[in-house]
């Protein structure tokens, strides 16, 4: 599985106006957070916008995220009911909900570890319980398990 951190998920963003980020311009595939002084402040929709007052840079932040669907690739080795090692591919896609855009910029600390962790616990969980034919057979129940 490639590497995937949530600091390369989120980008510091500056405004139209060199020195200055009072007027921003957020893309159609982006969210992008105003912090006043390092504190959270508001979430900017696409279109231009103004962000607040900002001296030489130095009043106003500004955090990005993009919101376009992204994939990332697990890999998961275990043994089936009938001792056959497997390994498992799985694509998992994800994207960040525009209603809780904040929390995925300023809470998720490895975004890529969390949700491999998250699928390799289901499937190391549902796949000893099956007979290898039956794991390739269950597919879809193993989709429906990790979305």
């Amino acid at each position: 599985a490639f590497c995937l951190s949530a600091m390369s998920l989120v980008r510091h963003e500056r405004g139209c106006i060199p020195c200055f980020n009072c007027c921003v311009a957020v893309p159609q595939d982006k969210y992008v957070t105003v912090e006043y002084f390092g504190r959270s402040y508001k979430t900017l929709r696409p279109g231009l916008n103004w962000a607040g007052f900002d001296v030489a840079g130095l009043c106003v932040a500004l955090r990005s995220i993009s919101g376009r669907t992204q994939q990332l690739e697990v890999k998961v080795t275990t043994k089936s009911k009938d001792n056959v090692f497997c390994s498992v591919h799985i694509s998992v896609q994800f994207s960040v909900n525009g209603q809780q855009c904040e929390d995925a910029i300023y809470k998720l600390a490895s975004v890529s570890d969390q949700i491999e962790a998250y699928v390799s616990n289901i499937v190391r969980s549902k796949v000893p319980k099956m007979d290898i034919d039956e794991a390739f057979e269950a597919k879809d129940e193993l989709s429906s398990s990790i979305s």
